[in-house]
């Protein structure tokens, strides 16, 4: 399996009227603008307005160009061919001077073939980039009638019509950069004879216990050079591979191996192939007791790798290299003819389970026989610029869900299909993985060539991604139901516009997606109720998912969450700043104004900050200065997205899940997410973890009454008590109650309620504070054993909106300490006091890398609360002098006069 790696230092040449002509190195994997940034011709896009001074690079043409070296050694190998994961997107590729190929779709794989066109010594590979905008334009004018998509403040037109990530267009958070670039794995690669083109295992069970795996390999002869425009009796232009066999006879080896490394399963079988061109390679394993794979806080996550070897055998039928038992890799890795594949997988039963009861018809993701409650948050690409979407972000977002109790994603549709790093950490966490197809807010073409670049498209992507055991569902789309009411074209053409989608939707995502792998559910769009169902699923919440709108959009106020129980809400959201911190890196001082003309040019929705502002004067007393509104903003925000996760788990089992709008942001921006750009967690992802939480104790009220819940998403049955009191703002209990709980299982249980009109105080006069205190659990009575929770939580409900209520100043005592754990490392510890009660607490100090343990708190006289924090990995714990001048504090009282 010889190689020659085509990734490091590219040149990146530009012949533009701005930029003039220039040549500059270009890191690859990665992107143009990127490049032009790191030589200084471009301005920092995330900076300022200056986004905008970059918008030519959209009608800019490039090359991208590198030689490499191949031996006369190599070229006896076998059948050279090229192979690139992503280009983006229009191009043309040249070898030494001959053009190879075309590529339109940055979501195909590309595999060329070039058997005649490489040469002993320097070859020269050149891509052509075609401007996508302009390509886009160009598709446009021939349109047989409109194909209208979704416009954003900064725009590329027609982004619909080409295959590219929708949102480098320009998005309601995101610029508009439509960079080029190649991203991915890029190698000069050998096939002797052939090559393995893709590795699929299905892992099938009856009862769980035993379980078969069918193992298909696509295997590819070679038998033309330029594969990939057409084969050489179809191309004049095409030189022709050597003259191959007639017959060839290959072994393959398959070993399953378990999550420590062991074999518990090996096969080699012979296959005789008579042709040059694709084959398929078929086998069988059988395996039983193996470890299952469960969502995070449900279980563990064992992973079994699974690997495939081809060799050709001679003509007296023996493998020109022996396998040792237990190994597919032979003493000489580099053997002529070898090919190698592996893929890890899980063992799950997981069903999306949609039945009709009472409420309309379910839905619920049921793994291993349990019915999970889906917790988390969509996710758009980490980075507007490719060539900064690094392994150390993946994986600290990811982690950063765990940490927040989520245990599901949903990859948006606008977004791209992730790098296997993603789906690999998101399969060792826990995280299950909603999937979209990348369509999102349009309509599209159906014509036959588009119809069958995402047939390709599909496939490959489908073939590359399955064998994760995170991946729970195939969606279609987003919100492209939604797309076909939206537009003046397509309510005054409604069948013309329906009939496309249809026949790109299911004619040809679905059919591709149910033919490749039939075990995992389809679901045609997000939101929607079902196949052939288009109800309005952003206002009806019986069927299907859910995208929740009304609140920020149509300007309701949070007491609308308590209006819709919907079966699954898998998009709803509310904006916020982002912290001072992350303010400075894009705005000038003199900016520092909601109104600025920087501060609204990083707010990518036309109305966003006046929602914001508006909604300050619902619920509070309007904050004096920059600060205190950008701090109120993720309070707000925090507040807004509490009210709705609460309410639906407490509606349990009719809501089965809630993954809110939006995890991560793509530039320093305005927006709905719950960490910022720089990976510094808002008071969003703080609250997430406490509302998020397995065992949950909520509060709300809904029709003048007060009801306290209980929320239990392990197995445990829960003891104890839950304390209520009702406290006035000097922070001493006016009425207290007290409830027992015994043998609280899995659900969601109604501990209180009370009406208003009980209370000892006005509304406005006191707050509800609850506590549960768990009873001693012995270990073996749960499993499999959850996340850790504390053994006491609580809740915190006001009465009457804040603004209404007289707070009172109070003094916050603050101390820090350095101690060791229980496992002997130092950590910094924040201890905090207060002398009345403190309301959204948020404790910061900026310039650490890292989080706190908890955030955004309410804090209550004669109690102490200590607040560790933690390190981002690799970071040391920041100097105790530094940490005591840096601390800042904030709560809801010093936001006014």
């Amino acid at each position: 399996m010889e190689r020659i790696d085509l990734s490091g230092t590219w040149t990146l040449h530009v012949d533009s009227p701005v930029l003039g002509k220039a040549a500059v190195p270009c890191s690859i994997p990665g992107d143009s603008h990127s490049a032009l940034l790191a030589a200084g011709l471009i301005p920092d896009p995330y900076y300022g307005q200056q986004e905008l001074e970059v918008q030519f690079l959209n009608q800019e043409n490039l090359v991208l160009e590198r030689d490499f070296s191949v031996t006369t050694e190599q070229l006896l190998l076998g059948a050279p061919y090229l192979y690139f994961e992503s280009i983006d997107t229009v191009a043309e590729l040249y070898l030494n001077n001959e053009r190879i190929a075309l590529t339109e779709n940055m979501f195909q794989t590309l595999t060329i073939d070039v058997a005649g066109r490489l040469k002993a010594g320097t070859n020269r590979l050149r891509i052509l980039f075609t401007s996508a905008e302009k390509t886009a334009a160009e598709r446009a004018s021939r349109l047989p009638y409109p194909v209208p998509h979704s416009a954003y403040p900064v725009q590329s037109p027609h982004r619909n019509l080409v295959r590219k990530v929708q949102c480098h267009s320009g998005w309601d958070w995101g610029p508009c950069l439509m960079v080029s670039g190649i991203y991915g794995e890029a190698y000069l690669g050998f096939a002797t004879p052939g090559r393995i083109d893709t590795l699929s295992v299905r892992t099938l069970t009856k009862d769980g216990l035993h379980w078969e795996l069918p193992v298909r390999i696509t295997y590819t002869i070679p038998g033309y050079g330029l594969a990939a425009e057409k084969p050489a009796h179809d191309n004049p232009t095409a030189k022709s591979a050597p003259k191959s066999p007639d017959n060839y006879r290959l072994a393959m080896k398959l070993i399953l191996r378990d999550p420590a490394g062991k074999p518990i399963a090996e096969q080699t079988t012979e296959h005789s192939l008579h042709s040059p061109g694709t084959h398929q390679l078929e086998a069988l394993l059988s395996v039983q007791n193996l470890e299952l794979w469960w969502p995070a806080g449900y279980g563990k996550q064992p992973l079994y790798t699974l690997e495939a070897a081809i060799q050709p055998l001679d003509t007296d039928g023996q493998a020109a290299v022996q396998w040792p038992q237990g190994t597919t890799e032979p003493e000489n890795p580099s053997t002529p003819g070898l090919q190698r594949a592996l893929k890890r997988i899980g063992f799950r039963q997981l069903q999306v389970i949609t039945e009709a009861d009472e409420a309309g018809k379910s839905m619920t993701f049921r793994v291993n026989g349990r019915d999970i409650w889906a917790k988390g948050a969509n996710w758009i690409p980490l980075d507007a610029l490719p060539g900064r979407q690094t392994a150390d972000r993946y994986r600290q977002l990811l982690q950063a869900m765990v940490q927040a109790n989520m245990n599901m994603v949903r990859v948006w549709g606008g977004g791209q299909y992730e790098r296997d790093l993603f789906y690999d950490i998101c399969d060792e966490l826990g995280i299950l993985v909603w999937q979209d197809m990348m369509f999102s807010c349009s309509t599209y073409p159906a014509d036959p060539a588009f119809l069958d670049t995402v047939r390709r498209e599909i496939r490959f992507q489908v073939l590359r991604l399955k064998e994760h055991p995170s991946i729970a569902l195939w969606c279609g789309n987003n919100e492209n139901v939604g797309a076909l009411t939206w537009y003046p074209e397509t309510r005054a053409n409604r069948d013309r516009y329906i009939i496309d989608y249809d026949r790109l939707n299911e004619g040809v995502v679905g059919s591709t997606i149910r033919e490749l792998d039939p075990d995992r559910t389809w679901w045609p769009s997000s939101p929607s109720a079902g196949p052939n169902d288009y109800s309005d699923n952003w206002h009806s919440d019986g069927r299907g998912d859910m995208h929740y709108w009304s609140v920020w959009h149509e300007g309701k106020p949070f007491e609308a969450y308590y209006e819709v129980t919907p079966r699954f809400c898998s998009e709803f959201g509310y904006q916020s700043f982002p912290s001072e911190e992350t303010v400075a890196s894009y705005c000038p001082p003199d900016q520092h104004n909601l109104t600025s003309p920087v501060m609204e040019h990083h707010q990518k929705n036309p109305r966003g900050n006046s929602i914001i502002i508006e909604n300050f004067s619902r619920y509070f007393r309007f904050p004096e200065g920059f600060t205190n509104m950008l701090y109120l903003s993720q309070v707000q925000q925090a507040l807004a997205i509490k009210t709705a996760v609460e309410y639906w788990r407490s509606r349990r089992p009719v809501c089965m899940g809630a993954l809110y709008w939006q995890l991560n942001d793509c530039w320093p921006v305005a927006s709905w997410s719950s960490i910022e750009y720089s990976g510094k967690w808002k008071l969003l992802h703080y609250a997430a973890r406490r509302f998020f939480a397995p065992i949950a104790l909520v509060s709300y009220i809904k029709g003048e009454k007060i009801q306290v819940h209980l929320i239990n998403d392990t197995e445990r049955p829960l003891s104890g008590k839950v304390s209520i009191s009702l406290i006035n703002f000097q922070g001493s209990p006016v009425q207290t109650w007290e409830v027992p709980i015994s043998g609280a299982g899995e659900g969601s249980h109604p501990v209180w309620e009370l009406n208003l009109k009980n209370l000892a105080l006005p509304p406005n006069k006191a707050f509800l504070y609850g506590i549960f205190h768990i009873d001693k659990i012995p270990s073996q009575s749960c499993t499999p054993d959850p996340m850790e929770v504390d053994k006491s939580l609580t809740t915190v409900c006001f009465l009457a909106p804040p603004k209404q209520c007289g707070l009172e100043t109070a003094k916050i005592q603050r101390q820090f300490m350095v101690a060791k754990n229980y496992s002997g490392e130092t950590e910094l510890i924040l201890q905090l006091a207060t002398d009345r009660p403190a309301f959204y607490v948020r404790v910061d100090i900026p310039g650490l890398k890292g989080r706190w343990e908890d955030n955004m708190l309410t804090l209550l006289p004669g109690q102490r609360y200590s607040l560790r924090f933690i390190p981002q990995k690799g970071e040391p714990l920041p100097a105790l002098d530094y940490c005591q001048k840096a601390l800042q504090i904030r709560h809801l009282r010093e936001t006014y006069r």
